[in-house]
């Protein structure tokens, strides 16, 4: 009886107890690029509940901002207000601040509890220099598939003048590791930025009436969306299914392009999250 009343209560004291998370509280990612000549680099970057934005030795950060670039030389760069390159176009209208100083480094650990999505806290960008294309990148995931911005995150491959239409999900990349690499071509790429992202619930966000269009619908190629002053949110692309098929980051003015070439023909719907009215909306698309 007494071995009886002993087991009872140790049960009913382990349901008290707090449940592990399902995520982690690292997401580091490392990245092994080759280029045409055989030169390799390695980067590494993430977020961890034990780093800040500031250099962390325990990471071994080390800040290498005024070094000539070598060959191959692949940088994960911070820069102030008066210097910064394409980070300025990715952050978000209510949330424009820069870093404090010039860094550049080789491994940049930031710290996760300030993660604040289109913050600097949440983009990372990667200088490319002295490159002989194309470029071959693998990648060591590190815990990011078991954190919360897996299937999430995406990254963009940019030219000199920060714009570009190479937009890649991130669990692309991540996936490459297991099966084959992910190798760019394009010569004029100069930039990667690499922006942390987790589910957006819907719950956070109230449903609206679309005060967007959809141009041309149907549509093969590319599409426009306008009616709006300014876009500041993501966009969802959703088969008929239910199945996000395709995320795209907006930060624009009046239009923004979206190119629909790699779905297949049929019908999907696309919601837009407008984060400064905390609203979304849903319009149909026909690709034909």
């Amino acid at each position: 009886m007494y071995l009886k009343r002993y087991f009872i209560l140790i049960a009913t004291l382990l349901c008290f107890l707090p449940l592990k998370s399902q995520w982690v509280n690292e997401s580091i990612i490392t990245l092994y690029i080759e280029d045409n000549a055989g030169r390799k680099d390695t980067i590494t970057y993430g977020m961890s509940d034990s780093a800040t934005i500031d250099i962390d030795t325990a990471f071994n950060e080390v800040d290498i901002f005024g070094t000539p670039y070598d060959s191959l030389d692949i940088r994960i760069i911070q820069r102030d207000t008066n210097n910064y390159e394409c980070i300025g176009n990715y952050l978000s209208s209510y949330n424009t601040q820069f870093f404090t100083t010039n860094r550049d480094l080789k491994i940049d650990i930031r710290d996760i509890n300030n993660f604040y999505y289109g913050s600097i806290s949440s983009i990372f960008e990667l200088a490319l220099r002295n490159v002989v294309f194309p470029i071959t990148i693998k990648v060591d995931e590190q815990d990011y598939i078991n954190s919360m911005f897996f299937g999430w995150s995406v990254f963009y491959a940019l030219d000199s003048n920060c714009s570009g239409n190479m937009h890649y999900d991130l669990t692309n990349l991540i996936n490459s590791y297991n099966n084959d690499s992910l190798i760019l071509y394009d010569s004029s790429i100069t930039h990667l930025i690499f922006q942390f992202d987790h589910e957006v619930g819907i719950n956070e966000f109230s449903k609206t009436t679309p005060k967007w269009k959809i141009q041309p619908n149907p549509a093969n190629d590319n599409i426009t969306i306008g009616g709006l002053t300014t876009y500041d949110g993501r966009l969802e692309i959703i088969n008929i299914l239910g199945e996000i098929v395709f995320t795209h980051e907006i930060h624009t003015v009046e239009n923004a392009t979206v190119p629909i070439h790699q779905l297949k023909n049929g019908v999907y719907f696309i919601r837009y999250y407008d984060n400064e009215t905390k609203t979304y909306s849903t319009n149909k698309l026909i690709k034909n």
